[in-house]
């Protein structure tokens, strides 16, 4: 399940913090940030496994990717923000 969202402020960085996780070995999903996951407007979303999280941070960081927030999505589909 792709519970876990780092948001970042357009496709770009979104593209390539995609790549980076792919070419790292982790498998995640480039969509548009839900609204409850982008408080400051439009944002896109790298979505990946929850158990990915720490190691993913680590890629995104490497490539220079800027993450804007960290959110959980809940069994219920509401998001709760974990990271900066």
């Amino acid at each position: 399940m792709l519970d876990l969202y780092f948001t970042v402020r357009s496709v770009t960085p979104g593209q390539k913090g995609r790549d980076a996780l792919n070419a790292a070995g982790l498998r995640c999903r480039l969509l548009r940030a839900p609204r409850a996951a982008a408080p400051g407007g439009c944002a896109y979303a790298l979505a990946l496994a929850r158990r990915d999280g720490p190691r993913a941070a680590a890629v995104l960081d490497r490539a220079g990717v800027r993450v804007e927030g960290q959110w959980l999505r809940s069994p219920e589909g509401s998001f709760e923000r974990v990271g900066p």
